[in-house]
């Protein structure tokens, strides 16, 4: 493949993580814990997590396929790693699914219902903000079909159906390049390998940083307890010392094992007992097993990419298992996430359910827009729909804290409508406290006008 395409990849690299959209992926939080408010990771540090992971499973595998293999011809690899979760709303998954259903319902006269998947947004802001327009035409639609995880969802966004052909294209792409290395390769998967790439890269850092983020609500030895009694893998510091270098640790019960005989298992659980530094090496040393996923697949002849050893492949998937069940699945989880839901619901609601207030839009572009299709002469289902459509763009596009924001200002619209007037400071009341703390303000304020009433 041609050399220049490299200078033209590493500039949409560039304009790419620093771009205010890509950046915005920080305030949206892989999940929320009311110790910390926070996560230990986020969007944007998942994205570039991924876009290394990606290139490293391609390096990888070409390495194993030899004859001067380079799966990452092109050298994007890791733009598609990064760019894997651009179309994410707020609140990540669960904003999808709260905005999806509410999409569908209020569209549910129509002869195609609105939809809104997060996958499929990221072609939206991919061509809204321009980020492949620098690269040639044959490494864009490449770049383009790679970030197709499942062509079916086309379905669900009329205007991205052409994909399917981009796909395609891809996929005979790959084939004849494999093909001039003597390598015959006939992909069945209807994703190209380098989509297949990260989407293993996805899933490893996920297998892993979802454990790790779960010392945000579980204490060290409440981990332990999980841990011990979900983790049935034999696999042992060895095998995983084949595929990626694991640092020797002092590790305390264990001092007379040899550390290679260890199983993975018992060193994770015995780290946690660990005086200093325990959460850290713990950290690490699950970022070393993430990479020994990464390093475990080969490619098969059907253009799968397969597990190596089965071993490792079932430790990946428990890992998998401890995610679902104590955190993504666990009730102490979904009762943390609860007000954040109510949050977003009532937002989205808002915007897609009621005739909102024009200024609670921060966007000029979205402004002008609801303007001009409000004195356009359409049809009313015509007008419904491109009305859908743009909320349905404006929310896709919001982060955690600005839908926290509308909340309020959507709370204190209420309020000043029973008041029949505004308040003032009502843009510090706003800005300056948290939602609690916003709504025990309001409470008090209702109960001084009842009070007052009363008195009267």
């Amino acid at each position: 493949m041609r050399e220049h395409y490299h200078i033209a990849v590493e500039e949409c690299e560039l304009g790419i993580v620093g771009h205010k959209v890509f950046v915005r992926l920080k305030d949206i939080p892989m999940y929320l814990s009311k110790r910390t408010k926070d996560s230990i990771r986020n969007r944007y540090s998942h994205s570039m997590e991924v876009g290394l992971s990606t290139e490293y499973i391609l390096n990888h595998i070409s390495r194993q396929l030899g004859n001067d293999v380079d799966l990452n011809f092109f050298k994007i690899g890791k733009i598609v790693g990064i760019l894997h979760d651009i179309g994410h709303t707020a609140f990540s998954h669960d904003g999808e699914v709260i905005l999806d259903k509410m999409l569908q319902k209020a569209s549910a006269t129509f002869d195609r219902p609105l939809r809104f998947n997060a996958n499929l947004n990221n072609f939206r802001r991919i061509f809204k903000y321009e980020f492949y327009e620098n690269l040639p035409d044959d490494v864009r639609v490449y770049a383009l079909a790679s970030l197709v995880k499942r062509v079916y969802e086309l379905e669900e966004y009329p205007e991205y159906l052409y994909l399917k052909e981009y796909v395609l294209n891809a996929i005979a792409l790959e084939e004849k390049y494999l093909a001039s290395k003597g390598i015959t390769v006939q992909n069945i998967t209807g994703k190209t390998i380098l989509c297949q790439a990260m989407d293993l890269a996805d899933e490893n850092r996920y297998r892993v940083t979802d454990i790790i983020d779960s010392l945000n609500i579980y204490t060290k030895e409440k981990l332990q307890e999980i841990l011990l009694r979900s983790i049935k893998s034999e696999v042992r510091v060895k095998d995983i010392r084949k595929l990626v270098h694991l640092k020797t640790l002092s590790v305390p019960g264990y001092e007379s094992v040899h550390y290679d005989k260890m199983k993975i298992k018992d060193l994770l659980i015995a780290l946690l007992n660990r005086s200093s530094n325990a959460k850290t090496e713990f950290q690490n040393t699950m970022n070393t097993i993430s990479m020994a996923f990464n390093r475990n697949f080969r490619l098969r002849q059907d253009g799968k990419l397969v597990p190596v050893d089965d071993e490792i492949e079932a430790l990946r998937k428990e890992f998998q298992k401890v995610a679902a069940k104590y955190l993504w699945g666990s009730k102490k989880v979904q009762k943390i996430k609860k007000p954040f839901t109510h949050y977003f619901t009532t937002v989205a609601d808002y915007f897609i359910n009621k005739e909102f207030e024009m200024e609670l839009i921060d966007s000029n572009t979205y402004k002008e827009k609801l303007t001009a299709l409000s004195e356009s002469d359409v049809t009313q289902e015509a007008y419904l729909r491109e009305k859908l459509s743009l909320m349905r763009n404006f929310l896709g596009g919001l982060t955690n804290l600005k839908i926290m924001e509308l909340y309020k200002k959507i709370a204190l619209l209420k309020f000043e409508a029973k008041l029949g007037y505004k308040l003032e400071n009502r843009d510090k009341l706003v800005e300056k406290h948290t939602v609690e703390a916003f709504e025990k303000k309001l409470e008090k304020k209702r109960q001084r006008l009842l009070k007052k009433r009363s008195d009267v």
